[in-house]
């Protein structure tokens, strides 16, 4: 099966041209955070119950890291620390208003983004691109989606 470059490269220079461009278009609409920090916002909206540690996990980023970029996100008041209601020792994460608007405006930019990335594709080769994608995932052991991160179909 194998033909032309590898898949690792073609997935990696994929991703990458994604990033580049859309933190390109985050600069250029005066937005502040990071890619990272756009995916950490995503996943708080999606799941009320998370900490630093399933960040760290969901991400496979050291802990370390993920706990500079969730300060920048309180400092910036996108995201607040709750005590857990069941055990006092955890804090959960939750997402502020300021925090959800900053979220709707970058997917907004993200849909855009993919909007001119996926010009000349058809309908039915997006459908079996996600397909590909979803096998190699099973295929890999991939337990869950993390996030759609902008890379949805625009509506």
């Amino acid at each position: 099966m194998e033909s032309g470059k590898p898949l690792g490269y073609m997935l990696d220079r994929s991703l990458r041209v994604f990033k580049n461009q859309l933190v390109s278009e985050f600069r250029r609409k005066e937005n502040e955070l990071t890619y990272e920090q756009f995916v950490i916002l995503h996943l708080l909206n999606s799941d009320c119950d998370l900490i630093q540690r399933d960040l760290a996990n969901k991400l496979q980023k050291d802990k370390s890291i993920i706990v500079r970029q969730i300060n920048s996100l309180i400092d910036n008041q996108f995201v607040v620390r709750i005590t857990n209601k069941e055990d006092k020792r955890i804090k959960n994460l939750i997402l502020t208003k300021k925090g959800f608007e900053k979220l709707n405006q970058m997917k907004e930019i993200a849909s855009e983004l993919s909007k001119k990335l996926l010009t000349g594709v058809t309908e039915t080769d997006l459908e079996i691109f996600r397909n590909v994608l979803a096998k190699i995932q099973e295929n890999g052991g991939a337990e869950e989606e993390l996030c759609n991160c902008g890379l949805n179909q625009p509506k």
